[in-house]
C-alpha cells in the first residue's frame, strides 16, 4: 500500500488522479487541511480543525453502482455506534447532522474514493448549508496530533481487509441507515419520489414504497419527508 499525508492540499481527490498513474495498486491521499473539498455534483465543504479528509482507490464492488454504499457501511462499521448512514452516500450522526460524505469516481477499472469526516464541530459555529451540520462526537475527542494521517491509514486498512458482498452490503446498510421505514422526498433534478424507504436493492437503488407500489430510484438528495 501506498500512503502520502500531505500538509495542504485543495482536493487529496484530485491530487490522487493527477499525481499515480498506475490507480489499480492501493493507493492513499490524506491531508492535514483540504482547501477545495467537495461533494456531489460539486458542492463545497467546509474543512474543519478536527475533521478527516482522505482519498484512495480501491476495487469496484461487485456491483459498481454499490461502491459508494458498500465505504459506507464500512465506515460505520469502524466508528460504530457513532455513525450513522443516508442514502446515497451521507455520513451522519446520532443527532441526524451531517457529519461528511462519500465520492466515488470510476477512473479506469479503479474507484478512486473520496472522504471526508467532522470528527467534532464546536457547537458555536454556524454554517449556511440547507441542513444540519455536526460532529461524529459530542465531546472534543483527545486525538493524536497525526491523526488526520493515522486514522486515514486505518481506516484504509479496515476497508480493504473487509470487502462486503451484494447481500452483506444490503442488511449492513439497513443497520446503519438512520431512515429506514420513514417517509422520505428523493429529489432528483426536477424530479421528486416520495415513499416509505424500505432498502436498497441489488444495485443500490433506494426502494420507496408507496400505496403498495415499490419505486427504485437510483441518484439524488433524500429528505425526510
Amino acid at each position: 500500500m501506498q500512503s502520502i499525508h500531505l500538509k495542504e492540499v485543495d482536493s487529496t481527490q484530485t491530487y490522487l488522479k493527477q499525481n499515480y498513474s498506475n490507480l489499480s495498486e492501493n493507493i492513499l491521499v490524506s491531508t492535514s487541511h483540504q482547501k477545495g473539498g467537495h461533494g456531489r455534483r460539486g458542492t463545497h465543504w467546509e474543512h474543519l480543525d478536527e475533521a478527516l479528509a482522505f482519498s484512495f482507490t480501491i476495487k469496484p464492488s461487485e456491483v459498481l453502482t454499490l461502491s459508494p454504499l458498500e465505504i459506507g457501511c464500512l465506515l460505520a462499521n469502524f466508528f460504530a455506534p457513532e455513525l450513522l448512514l443516508k442514502w446515497p452516500n451521507d455520513l451522519i450522526n446520532k443527532k441526524q447532522e451531517k457529519v461528511g460524505g462519500i465520492i466515488c469516481q470510476l477512473v479506469g477499472e479503479t474507484i478512486v474514493v473520496g472522504v471526508g469526516i467532522n470528527l467534532y464541530v464546536n457547537p458555536t459555529q454556524s454554517f449556511s448549508f440547507p441542513y444540519p451540520i455536526g460532529g461524529l462526537f459530542d465531546q472534543k475527542p483527545n486525538l493524536d496530533t497525526e491523526f488526520k494521517s493515522i486514522l486515514p491509514n486505518k481506516l484504509y486498512q479496515h476497508v480493504l481487509n473487509n470487502r462486503l458482498t451484494i447481500n452483506q452490503i444490503k442488511s449492513q446498510f439497513n443497520q446503519y441507515c438512520a431512515h429506514l421505514n420513514q417517509e422520505v422526498k428523493i429529489t432528483d433534478h426536477q424530479k421528486e419520489f416520495t415513499g416509505k424507504f424500505i432498502g436498497i436493492s441489488d444495485h443500490g437503488e433506494a426502494l420507496l414504497e408507496k400505496e403498495g407500489h415499490i419505486t427504485k430510484v437510483l441518484t439524488g438528495s433524500l429528505r425526510l419527508n
